[in-house]
This record gives C-alpha cells, structure tokens and sequence, in this order.
C-alpha cells in the first residue's frame, strides 16, 4: 500500500468518485438516499475537494498496488487538528488502510505541534465508532448540526489526544 498526497483536479475527482460508491454503500441503512445525494453534493463533490486543497485541507489518497481504495481530508484548527474525512472502499476494510492513513494523520499532527485530533461521526454509524475507539479516540459529547436542505447530522465529536 502507498499514500499521495492529492494535489490535482484529477485527484478529486477521483476522490469524489470513491466517496459516491462508499456513501451509497455504506450509508442507506443510517441516512436516507435523499440525504445522501446531497451530503455528497455539498461536500464530496470534486469541486468542493478541489476547492479544499486548494485551501489548505490536506487530502490523503491510500492506493493497494495501483487501485485507488481510500482517502483521509484534514487541516489544523485552532490548535488541534480537524480529521473531517476517513473513508476506505468497504471491499478493502480490515486490511490496515484506515490505520496506515491514520499514522499519517498523527504524524502531521506531531510534526505542527497539534496536541489533539477530532472528528464528528453519525451517531447510529456503529461500525466506525468502533474503529474509531481501536485507534483510540473517546466520544466527547453529541451534537447535532443543520447542514441545509432540510437535512441534520447527528453526531459524536471524538477526540483523540496525541
């Protein structure tokens, strides 16, 4: 497995590409398709990838030989680190990628000094709560945030402290 960092146009689209094949994987069963349509619009679209690297947030893609399988999006706010996105293909999960990717993520934030990460994650998303204890995160407390169209996320914050 390797990691690049995406730079490109081409790398979000590829990035959007996955991400609409995982949410639609991934997602029925938490959040109806209609939700999920516009999650995807609003914030998984290449543009908005696009328009987020050029900003600052850095994008992770992991490769498994030369198949592209799973990506992170992270920036420093404040003085910790925000991991708002870690998403690998369900046909590669439980192989180390998320873990491997997380690695780079806790090294970025070492390197800048960033005392903490977190992340927000659907309440009812079992799953990746789970992971997400494993690598050592705690739930910090619920929030719930209006993202327009109607729609909500109902969240945990996590916190994992370097």
């Amino acid at each position: 497995m390797h990691i690049k960092i995406a730079k490109s146009k081409e790398d979000s689209q590829h990035i959007s590409k996955l991400a609409h094949h995982i949410w639609h994987e991934h997602y029925p069963s938490i959040i109806t398709e209609e939700q999920i349509d516009y999650m995807l619009n609003k914030f998984q679209s290449a543009d908005t990838i696009y328009s987020e690297i050029t900003n600052g947030t850095t994008y992770l893609m992991a490769y498994q030989d030369s198949t592209f399988v799973g990506y992170a999006a992270f920036y420093q706010k404040d003085t910790e680190l925000f991991l708002s996105k870690l998403y690998i293909d369900p046909t590669y999960h439980k192989q180390g990628i998320g873990k491997q990717l997380f690695t780079e993520i806790t090294q970025f934030a070492e390197k800048n000094n960033l005392p903490s990460i977190r992340l927000f994650v659907n309440k009812y998303n079992i799953n990746s709560i789970e992971a997400y204890k494993k690598m050592g995160f705690t739930v910090e407390k619920a929030l719930i945030t209006d993202v327009g169209g109607g729609f909500i996320m109902d969240d945990y914050t996590m916190t994992y402290t370097l």
